[in-house]
């Protein structure tokens, strides 16, 4: 792989992983919004297409795939994550 390739794929890759973080973490404080079905629909979207990302790029260039893999964990954990505060229950 020539430098300019490694500089073309690092920047797709941090720009990628940044959106797909942005896309689980707007789905995930859009709970309860008019906007939720939208932002779900765009989170689902872009987690199938990193999802594609990653089987192409283990193809393409065996060392990226992970990075790809990595940011589609992350979109998950960040999507199902509850960030209200819990509330105590007193018996």
């Amino acid at each position: 792989m020539s430098g300019t390739e490694a500089v073309v794929l690092s920047l797709v890759l941090g720009f990628s992983q940044l959106l797909g973080l942005v896309t689980a973490l707007t789905t995930r404080l859009s709970e309860g919004s008019k906007y939720q079905g939208l932002f779900q629909f765009f989170f689902l979207a872009y987690l199938a297409l990193m999802g594609a990302a990653t089987m192409v790029a283990l193809a393409i260039a065996p060392g990226a795939w992970l990075g790809f893999g990595a940011t589609c964990s992350l979109m998950v954990v960040t999507a199902i994550t509850d960030f209200r505060r819990p509330q105590r229950i007193y018996g």
